[in-house]
């Protein structure tokens, strides 16, 4: 898998978990959380809901941002001095929105691209969604139906489908895919020791959020001012990081790519398996050991709407079930700011897909949520 370098194969280049540890040395992340085999409560059980909001904001989200940052580490980069995008290439036309490659800064020695779809009559006119893409080696083009693979587990041309339906879409490439592939002549990391050299602590995860961010600058650069984000898979949990770093984001779609770790029968794909966050893997193997899941960072998203789907035949997040139990908790959350609407939980029988009702209600909860 020669496009996507944080994944363990024969290529040299490519993620080493062990060697990542030995040469960079990184400090084990510990909290409360690390070695308790169930999920610690988000909330007291008693008390008003006035305390317990205030107990939320000023006693526990603070411990639980901070370590969230030291999981996902400290980039290097930084924001362009210029956050302008620029077409490149022709503009398409279809019955119902045109569409433009751009090529937009990350950093001053950085580009990202994306695809940007505009509809010929859009339903808001300054809002804009991001739809970030699965693991798939075309990135953005597989979601904008330019390449659209024919394997149910990449969940469907989403973006395409939102511009059809009259919202602006914003398509970029995830780091190590479609033209950021180490192949690629447009990528600037070739390996993982290329990027880790850089960002030695550092994450990729917390790189795809910095990305997505740099996404939203050039946006508002466009005349967009309120954005959501919409992802299956890869594109699920790029949506929950990206709104856990940037609070533009106003609501948020993600489909399979989110179970508890400590649910997970293999949790090792965020460290081992790939180079998303290595520092979760660094008290053992043992999910246990880590010292946050993820009911803490979807509980960081409160009160901004969004809507989760799993499967509970995914083969590639398996264990799903007990997702929509563990879950409640996040909604107690969401209550305390007269929200518990806000988070959609759509759980049931099915594989890693995107089914095309969910992306429906996906759809619809965006456009609720950029229209106010």
């Amino acid at each position: 898998m020669t496009y996507q370098w944080y994944w363990p194969d024969a290529n040299p280049y490519s993620w080493d978990f062990e060697r990542w540890r030995t040469h960079y040395q990184p400090e084990a992340v510990q909290s409360a959380q690390t070695g308790a085999a169930d999920p610690l409560p988000l909330l007291d059980a008693v008390g008003e809901v006035a305390d317990r909001k205030d107990r939320w904001e000023q006693e526990v989200v603070p411990g639980l941002r901070a370590v969230s940052d030291r999981v996902l580490g400290t980039l290097t980069d930084v924001p362009p001095a210029d956050p302008r995008g620029e077409a490149v290439g022709p503009r398409f036309r279809t019955e119902h929105y045109s569409m433009q490659r751009l090529r937009y800064p990350l950093t001053d020695e950085e580009f990202g691209y994306g695809w940007l779809l505009t509809p010929h009559e859009p339903v808001v006119a300054d809002a804009a969604v991001l739809a970030l893409h699965p693991t798939a080696c075309n990135g953005k083009d597989q979601i904008v139906g330019l390449d659209e693979t024919p394997i149910s587990t990449n969940g469907g041309p989403y973006a395409r489908e939102l511009a059809e339906r009259g919202l602006t879409v914003f398509a970029p490439d995830a780091i190590t895919f479609g033209e950021r592939q180490m192949d690629h002549r447009n990528a600037k990391y070739r390996s993982a020791w290329e990027f880790y050299d850089a960002h030695p602590d550092g994450s990729v995860m917390a790189k795809m959020s910095f990305d997505t961010s740099r996404a939203l600058d050039m946006l508002e650069q466009l005349g967009f001012r309120r954005f959501g984000s919409i992802g299956h898979s890869h594109g699920a949990y790029g949506t929950l990081f990206a709104m856990l770093a940037d609070e533009r984001i106003a609501a948020g779609v993600m489909s399979c790519g989110i179970n508890l770790l400590r649910d997970d029968p293999g949790p090792e794909r965020w460290w081992r398996a790939t180079a998303l966050m290595p520092r979760l893997g660094l008290g053992g193997e043992d999910a246990v050991q880590t010292p946050i899941d993820f009911h803490h960072w979807l509980a960081l998203v409160a009160p901004r709407p969004v809507q989760i789907i799993g499967g509970t035949e995914d083969h590639i997040f398996p264990n799903v079930a007990p997702l929509a139990g563990r879950l409640e908790e996040v909604r107690e959350v969401y209550a305390l700011y007269g929200a518990a609407d806000g988070l959609q939980v759509d759980i049931g029988p099915g594989g890693h897909v995107f089914p095309p009702a969910a992306r429906e209600v996906g759809y619809s909860l965006l456009k609720t949520t950029l229209a106010v």
